[in-house]
């Protein structure tokens, strides 16, 4: 009865009118840390911040501990994982993540998540078709988290980062943190996750290009707008909805609210047999260009009771092409 009336809450404050009346989108930057990192999560259309965690006896995903820092705790496994991600406009996007356990409550994680976009020709009013020079645009994330099991059934956990935005000769960067927790509610396989992502000052750009003379002559500098940076407060419900055998469903809802847009709500499934082939569809409501999700995922043994998980993603996207998201995980 509990657990059904706290995702009748979540469903009204996903979709409540008075949320409409303001979205504030394009207010914050460095909004490639709003981006799911890995396949998993992707193909699960980002609802993962209850995702069972690691000391359950399943692979999380090296994305997860992005969505929720309290996800690994627990994890008994060390693990190196790559995500890539092809997009829309030949934006390519990746991630790289290690995790170490060192303890049997406890797990750091440490990581890098980037997107870079190919270089473009400058061109200006008095010269349309190129000036010879070119320009870049790359975004990344240096990522360090510690995970730790306070009970048998609540996990914490959080993660600071350093970001850097690149516009040609411009940047900006500064520090972020993340914090989350995951609890086991007791009644059936309910677990509840919560997390806020990207706390931190606001950012502004410098760079040379920014520099000039004033008419007297003096150097001068252009005063640029600060701008903030994409915080997310997340609440979400994963349970197990079906089990027969080595076989299962687990379900997955999920409420986000930003500081730059109208909250939204993401729901997914995941079929698993044997924990080691993995079929899950994702569904976005309220979003502005993501519609809905469809992954796989396989976990091949190795000697040494190692294990290689491979996942794949594809989400599809209104008015723009589908993305592809591939990820690989060492579990050793």
């Amino acid at each position: 009865m509990q657990g059904r009336l706290f995702i009748r809450l979540l469903l009204g404050l996903a979709l409540s009118p008075s949320v409409l009346a303001f979205r504030r989108a394009g207010t914050s930057g460095a909004t490639f840390l709003k981006l799911v990192q890995d396949a998993r999560s992707a193909g699960l259309a980002g609802a993962t911040a209850a995702l069972p965690g690691a000391f359950q006896g399943r692979w999380s995903g090296p994305g997860n501990a992005f969505i929720n820092p309290a996800g690994p705790a627990g994890g008994l496994e060390r693990s190196l994982s790559l995500s890539q991600e092809r997009r829309f406009a030949e934006i390519r996007h990746g991630l790289l993540q290690a995790s170490w356990p060192l303890s049997e409550k406890s797990t750091l994680l440490a990581g890098a998540n980037w997107l870079t976009v190919p270089e473009q020709e400058i061109t200006t009013l008095e010269q349309p078709e190129g000036t010879g020079a070119s320009y870049a645009y790359r975004d990344l994330s240096l990522e360090l988290g510690l995970s730790t099991r306070l009970t048998d059934r609540l996990s914490v956990g959080g993660t600071v980062r350093w970001i850097r935005q690149e516009l040609h000769r411009e940047k900006a960067e500064g520090p972020a943190l993340d914090l989350g927790l995951l609890l086991e509610t007791g009644w059936r396989d309910l677990r509840l996750g919560m997390a806020l992502s990207n706390f931190g000052p606001r950012l502004s750009l410098t760079g040379e290009d920014l520099l000039l003379s004033s008419s007297d002559g003096r150097p001068a500098q252009l005063d640029v707008q600060e701008f903030a940076l994409p915080l997310l407060f997340r609440v979400a419900l994963s349970d197990r909805l079906w089990s027969r055998g080595e076989q299962r469903v687990l379900g997955l809802l999920q409420v986000e609210h930003p500081n730059d847009g109208r909250e939204n709500l993401r729901a997914g499934l995941e079929y698993a047999w044997r924990e080691q082939v993995h079929l899950r569809v994702g569904r976005y409501f309220r979003r502005d260009l993501e519609q809905a999700a469809l992954g796989v995922g396989f976990v091949l043994p190795l000697p040494d009771r190692q294990r290689l998980v491979l996942d794949y993603a594809w989400t599809s996207q209104q008015r723009l092409q589908g993305t592809h998201l591939l990820s690989a995980s060492l579990l050793y």
